[in-house]
């Protein structure tokens, strides 16, 4: 057989694992194959160990964010003129507000993104070794930080709802020893694919969120009371991703089978329907079981709010006294607004303690990144002449980026400054975001479930770690990270959607 034959044949047989694994999408067709890598890529372990560290630092932080009216209210309200969506989420926090919470528990499901940005101090021999698996597994793991210190970790971005792939992500671990095996490589060399338990820890949290609702309920009516423990699960009418949502869901009937599940959409809860009830205490009732949690996999864009209905639902859903994943503070601090506040040194300090060990790495992995408006106090209006001149000059330095969370929408190279003219003449300076564009090193792989999966690739990785965090105001009842996620999407590639097909879901392969 010809080499081309041979790789053929892996990428075939690699495909059928992936779909014993169940590394799906859904498609008009049924299910298809989600795309993934054909073998795990190589990623420094000291830097998988680095951006693992600071997670729990990450669910803080944002926690905090989320629970200081003042900060959120100076960043954000420049915005709220410009930016409907932003607005109206503003709304059901204020009205919500003013009328009183009466849940103070708040359950975060959290992801934090990162680049392995190369600098110049990196050298050719390192190089070497993160361009395939085949090069990497020739060399040792290298612990030491110092080793990889040409490479910088930087934020791309913190996911705090609807979080995805905490369900598949693990799978991958036997998708890719599988594959090294069917390949020729050692046990040895398998083991450095690291293990990931993301399901288990996402699930777990949810159960022990349900448990704390039932705490809450019995001190409310002074009496001991068999609470089932239900969970309203938020989803989309069109879900493609429905099998990393699955998976999740049953992880969770299997480790905590006391819990009951209902899975509903937005127009499921509209007011005429009368399936959502909320009684005098401001608990919620759902086709007549009463939630203990609201999970959204679903209402992180404009798109998904069309009408008045909808945003009506998602008021009653806030104010009732149900356990919320996420908040919808936690929704106005996920954007890439306080993004880039965060960045700055006196912004962190007012959240983080400056004189903690993890503040100064912290920080470091803040891209430079500022809103295009003096509106926000972040920079002044001569810094952002001085920027738009620069980007103007050189814009394969930045990215530009709509303010809010939802992914896509980016703007990169030539296409930003005619996206700059349209922004600044219609005066929607305030709604965008300019960041330091990262420059990852390039990895040779395959990918399976796109278009002539035999063929060699050209991929840059982006890793994600989750991490979970449950708190009643400012105490902390758990604080964890949970496992990690890696991507991988064309070199040349701008976005990095996986169900869409821009990118695929990947594996450390430990160097």
């Amino acid at each position: 057989m010809t080499n081309t034959e041979v790789m053929r044949e892996v990428c075939s047989i690699a495909e059928e694992f992936a779909h014993s694994n169940g590394l799906l999408k859904k498609s008009a067709n049924g299910p298809v194959t989600l795309p993934v890598s054909l073998l795990p890529s190589p990623f420094p372990a000291s830097m998988l160990h680095l951006a693992t560290s600071l997670q729990q630092d990450i669910n803080i932080l944002y926690h905090r964010v989320s629970m200081d009216h003042q900060f959120l209210e100076s960043t954000l309200k420049p915005t709220f003129a410009l930016d409907d969506y932003i607005y109206q989420l503003w709304n059901v926090y204020a009205r919500v507000k003013n009328e009183g919470v009466v849940q103070p528990i708040v359950l975060g499901l959290n992801r934090s993104d990162y680049m392995l940005h190369v600098s110049p101090e990196i050298k050719e021999d390192q190089l070497h070794r993160l361009e395939s698996t085949k090069n990497a597994a020739k060399f040792e793991v290298r612990e030491d930080k110092a080793f990889w210190s040409g490479l910088r970790l930087r934020q791309v971005e913190v996911n705090m709802i609807a979080t995805s792939f905490c369900g598949l992500s693990p799978r991958m671990i036997s998708q890719h020893r599988q594959v090294l095996a069917l390949m020729g490589f050692t046990p040895e060399q398998q083991k450095r694919v690291p293990e990931c338990d993301s399901t288990n820890r996402f699930v777990d949290a949810m159960a022990r969120a349900t448990d704390l609702y039932a705490e809450h309920v019995r001190g409310l009516l002074h009496q001991s009371t068999d609470l089932v423990p239900c969970i309203l699960v938020i989803v989309s009418q069109r879900e493609t991703n429905i099998y990393d949502q699955r998976a999740l869901l049953g992880a969770l009937l299997i480790r905590h089978p006391r819990i009951r599940i209902l899975i509903r959409t937005f127009d499921d809860l509209v007011p005429n329907t009368k399936r959502m009830v909320i009684n005098e205490q401001r608990r919620l009732f759902v086709d007549g079981q009463e939630i203990s949690l609201i999970y959204y996999r679903h209402g992180y864009i404009p798109e998904h709010f069309p009408s008045d209905e909808v945003w009506e639902v998602k008021y009653q859903l806030e104010r009732s006294r149900a356990i919320k994943c996420p908040c919808v503070q936690y929704l106005l601090a996920n954007t890439k607004l306080i993004q880039a506040a965060l960045s700055q040194p006196t912004q962190l300090a007012r959240f983080i303690d400056p004189n903690c060990e993890n503040f100064p790495l912290l920080l470091s992995t803040f891209a430079r990144q500022y809103p295009l408006s003096d509106a926000f106090d972040l920079i002044s209006a001569g810094d952002v002449d001085q920027l738009l001149e620069e980007c103007r000059s050189n814009p394969g330095r930045f990215v530009l980026k709509p303010q809010r969370e939802g992914g896509g929408n980016n703007y990169f190279g030539s296409e930003i400054v005619e996206q700059l003219k349209h922004v600044l003449k219609n005066g929607l300076g305030a709604t965008y975001v300019l960041m330091e564009r990262f420059y990852p090193y390039i990895v040779k792989n395959h990918v399976l479930g796109w278009k002539n999966p035999d063929i060699e690739r050209r991929v840059v990785l982006e890793l994600g770690i989750f991490g979970t965090i449950i708190a009643r105001s400012d105490q902390i009842i758990l604080n964890e990270e949970a496992g990690h996620l890696l991507r991988t999407k064309g070199a040349d590639s701008n976005e990095g959607g996986i169900v869409a097909g821009f990118g695929c879901l990947d594996s450390p392969f430990a160097v």
